[in-house]
């Protein structure tokens, strides 16, 4: 979103002439006329002392007079808004965006979290993110989601300016070891203006007014390819997190970590956050941390999920970078595995999607009374649960936050948690908060009466027909395959269709799925273990005409989703209504048709909340009763 906009010549002069409205009046009123109201005074206190600053920098740099500048521009997939932007074309002509983050700091001091600082900030005496890799994570965000970015070559370079920092303070932030990022993300002092100018001016001289408008009304695309994240994360490399809660979430894990092996202490920790806001992302950033002797001893890590389908991706995402099968599995585990460990076998266990936990069962190798969830937090010194309770959808779906404080306070464990650790901001959905808000609504965890407005930043359509949606979706998954060779563009339904090709595969006679009088068929998708341990359905390019269920889909990233929503829930006096028995009885894993009513609601509820929130760029839907897809039709403005 842009807040201030204007030429470098108008702002200057709106810093230096006391006759004018004050630079902090200034954008205090374009932020109210925005709807940003959530500014104190500290902050217009800082615009009052950075700005000026900057400006008295840029009255130094060689720019025309119509170079632009932008303040407190809103990321459209975060909840950050970037201090200061200087945008425009160098002498060759090429765009150039120049994001620079302004402190008021005047000292820092070293802190044990990795990335992060101790100084005075805005709340207080506390650790903060480190300004070069707070800058740096902005132009990766614009750069990695923004489409005009991607196809235009817009160069995006940051920089930090403590404009209130002596260069004899600064000896933590040039510690090119501790911040090797400060190598193409400087950071310039009191004394630098001159630096700073140079710097700015090497890739902006000239003015190019529509730059920011096209990045701002550009379509939000994903462009950084998972088997390059994963590799670099498991590498020790990490990818860069999304914002500084995901920052904050990885340094606190892997400090944590370290000090309850130094103390010989026992410690859970518990990190919240709803669909697409990143939980595996931070994960994956600490499982690489934990395993690299970048930073100091390996360690004993692991990451744990009872989701078949994301171990199944990522380790076909892996192999091919530098990684054998053997590896992969050593670090991508299923909770079974802890049938037989003793106490504090490991120095850490990241259990991702947390709530899909058991808490005991017989098969797989497992007696009967093994509490496995109890054995996760007594065979590690640290346990990691990342949560979204809103995602349990079956009856053995164990833990939840109280159970984890129970159970760790049995087990003599720590807990550790709180607002700064809860992840908040949507990126999987380019259709942001304002998406995943609808759909909660939508399906009555809220009742807000919220409307969802057609055709801006994410594709979503309502079909009357399951074979034109399936049409759509295979046309999508073949634009997609240029880049990706299975496209991951799929449908998925509720489970209230009987698995009857079971056991069979793509060529034999049969199907699963009928609608649309019988011009829509289709089967469930394959079994994995009839094709191999490793077989992933999303990878697969064949499966496009496959349906996936709520146990295929659950923490995989689809490009597009289509979505057939079952007879499990229709619409009757102006209510949706969810019926249980419309269960499949081949569905053995949810346990939906003998749950109480009550409980059977919330995992139905669950499990669309869970398919709907599949698909990145768009979602497709077609409703099986026609008074829900009408009245999901009527909430579309």
């Amino acid at each position: 979103m842009i807040v201030y906009q204007d030429t470098v010549k108008n702002f200057i002069d709106q810093c230096n002439d006391a006759e004018l409205k004050s630079i902090s009046e200034i954008v205090s009123d374009d932020m109210l006329s925005k709807g940003l109201g959530s500014f104190n005074d500290a902050q217009i206190n800082a615009w009052q002392n950075s700005l000026p600053a900057i400006a008295n920098v840029l009255d130094k740099c060689d720019l025309e007079d119509d170079v632009g500048i932008a303040i407190e521009y809103k990321i459209r997939q975060s909840r950050d808004r970037i201090d200061l932007i200087v945008y425009g074309t160098d002498t060759e002509n090429r765009k150039n965006v120049v994001v620079i983050e302004l402190k008021q700091w005047s000292s820092v001091t070293k802190t044990n979290k990795k990335d992060f600082v101790h100084t005075f900030g805005g709340h207080g005496n506390d650790d903060y993110w480190h300004p070069s890799y707070q800058a740096y994570n902005y132009i990766n965000l614009m750069s990695n989601f923004n489409e005009y970015i991607q196809q235009n070559d817009v160069k995006m370079t940051a920089c930090a300016y403590l404009h209130n920092m002596d260069s004899g303070n600064s000896i933590l932030l040039d510690d090119l070891e501790l911040f090797p990022v400060v190598k193409i993300v400087p950071v310039f002092m009191k004394q630098d203006e001159q630096k700073l100018a140079a710097f700015i001016s090497k890739y902006v001289r000239y003015g190019k007014k529509d730059i920011l408008y096209q990045i701002e009304n550009s379509r939000i695309v994903p462009s950084v390819h998972l088997s390059d994240m994963l590799s670099e994360a498991l590498k020790g490399n990490g990818f860069f997190s999304y914002d500084q809660t995901q920052a904050n979430a990885v340094s606190e894990i892997v400090k944590t970590v370290e000090d309850a092996l130094y103390y010989n202490e026992k410690k859970a920790i518990i990190i919240k956050g709803g669909a697409g806001t990143g939980k595996s992302v931070v994960a994956l950033n600490v499982l690489g941390q934990l395993i690299s002797s970048k930073y100091g001893k390996k360690r004993n890590a692991i990451y744990l999920t009872a989701n078949a389908a994301p171990r199944y991706l990522y380790s076909q995402e892996l192999i091919g970078n530098d990684y054998k099968k053997t590896a992969i599995k050593n670090l991508f585990k299923y909770p079974s595995i802890f049938k037989d460990t003793g106490e504090n076998e490991y120095d850490c266990v990241l259990v991702d999607e947390a709530h899909r936990i058991f808490d005991y069962k017989n098969g797989v190798g497992i007696k009967g009374g093994t509490h496995i969830f109890e054995k996760i937090i007594s065979s590690s010194r640290v346990s990691v649960f990342f949560i979204d309770e809103d995602q349990a959808v079956t009856v053995d779906d164990y833990v939840t936050i109280d159970r984890i404080r129970e159970t760790a306070y049995k087990y003599h464990t720590r807990v550790i948690e709180g607002n700064d650790l809860e992840l908040t901001t949507q990126f999987r959905v380019t259709g942001g908060q304002e998406y995943i808000d609808f759909i909660k609504d939508f399906l009555g965890y809220t009742h807000s009466g919220l409307k969802y407005i057609l055709n801006r930043n994410y594709d979503f359509r309502i079909f009357d027909s399951a074979g034109e949606m399936m049409d759509a979706i295979k046309e999508k998954d073949k634009l997609f395959k240029a880049d990706d060779k299975s496209g991951k563009c799929r449908i998925a339904a509720g489970y209230t269709y009987e698995w009857k090709t079971k056991g069979s595969f793509r060529d034999k006679e049969g199907y699963d799925i009928v609608l649309d009088d019988g011009s829509f068929k289709a089967k469930w998708n394959l079994r994995c273990n009839e094709v191999g341990s490793d077989y992933s359905w999303l990878n697969d390019p064949d499966s496009v005409g496959e349906v996936g269920c709520i146990h295929t889909c659950q923490g995989l990233d689809l490009n597009y989703c289509g979505v057939i929503i079952g007879k499990d829930l229709t619409y009757d006096d102006k209510k949706i209504v969810f019926h249980k028995e419309e269960n499949a009885k081949t569905d053995g894993a949810s346990g939906i048709r003998k749950a109480s009513d009550e409980l059977a609601e919330k995992l139905i509820r669950n499990t669309y909340n869970v398919l709907l929130t599949r698909g990145m760029m768009g979602t497709y839907v077609y409703c099986e009763d026609e008074g829900l897809r009408e009245y999901l039709k009527s909430l579309c403005i």
